[in-house]
């Protein structure tokens, strides 16, 4: 069986800064929401700048993974939920701390009165937050019910994280 992902130099202090190479947007919109992980996506990082860096690299790019030294992971599927798993079976635990999907910024819990205020329609969740930087505003609605079914579908497949030094 192939590895879904390869992986090196991943230590516990690897999650506090991701970078996440310009193909994988999606993956860092849920790092954000899943794991509160400060991720830095933008399609204007290039290699040269995710070779330096001293974070975590993130990419499904082969050449970029050979050429990198410092803790990088190489996701070598399409599957998303896998993508989910190897963070899981990395150790981060989700649900535990969010931040805005857009930015990244820090969320701050507010009333759900501002929120619908803000968004102007009626808002059914007992909790709220407003992102610090962008000012988008966030609650538990239906996409809390997919998040919490794909972290549960990430928590029954089989994803490995091959060790490469």
């Amino acid at each position: 069986m192939k590895a879904d992902a390869e992986c090196k130099e991943i230590s516990d202090t690897a999650f506090y800064c991701i970078y996440v190479d310009a193909m994988l947007g999606w993956l860092a919109r849920m790092l954000r929401i899943l794991f509160g992980a400060e991720v830095f996506y933008s399609s204007s990082i290039g290699d040269s700048q995710l070779l330096k860096t001293n974070c975590l690299v993130v990419t499904r790019d082969e050449e970029l993974f050979r050429q990198r030294r410092g803790p990088t992971i190489l996701l070598k599927t399409d599957d998303h939920v896998k993508w989910i798993a190897v963070f899981l079976r990395l150790g981060m635990r989700p649900f535990e701390k969010t931040r805005c999907p857009e930015c990244g910024g820090e969320l701050i819990k507010i009333s759900c009165g501002e929120a619908e205020a803000a968004v102007g329609h009626a808002i059914q969740s007992a909790e709220c937050w407003r992102c610090v930087n962008c000012g988008k505003y966030y609650w538990v609605g239906s996409h809390w019910r997919r998040l919490r079914q794909l972290v549960r579908e990430a928590e029954e497949v089989r994803a490995e994280c091959l060790g490469t030094g």
